[in-house]
């Protein structure tokens, strides 16, 4: 059975943080992938660079997420998460705070990664008119 979008987002999720090995989060990726962070000089076009990114994270500290919140979206998933570095400043990795990524899949891989600051943003974007709390 093949498993769903939001499963599979997840799943590398978990275990990239279970085992802090950010080649869990590269098995996502498609080699196209862009990924837009939460402002517009924030921006990966390729999946070497987009691990050049995490992996930079990575090897700057223990990656921790204090809650997580998954939204299945259809072709999309929105993912909040909550935790150290989640702040909307890249070289702030000491401040909590929460983001929401949205990920857009075909094939099982991540064609599209984008960053958003409210939730209310990342599910307008993933096509929904619901408006959050």
């Amino acid at each position: 059975m093949a498993l769903t979008n939001l499963e599979i987002v997840l799943g590398g999720l978990v275990d990239a943080m279970r085992n802090q090995d950010p080649e869990r989060i590269a098995e996502l990726l498609a080699p196209d992938v862009v990924w837009e962070g939460v402002r517009p000089d924030l921006r990966c076009d390729g999946r070497d660079q987009a691990m050049d990114v995490i992996r930079h994270r990575f090897a700057a500290g223990p990656f921790t997420v204090q809650a997580v919140e998954a939204i299945d979206a259809g072709e999309s998933v929105v993912v909040g998460l909550v935790g150290p570095g989640f702040n909307g400043d890249p070289g702030d990795l000491d401040t909590v705070g929460q983001t929401h990524n949205l990920f857009t899949l075909r094939g099982g891989k991540v064609l599209r990664w984008r960053d958003y600051l409210s939730r209310n943003e990342a599910m307008a974007a993933a096509g929904s008119d619901q408006t959050w709390g």
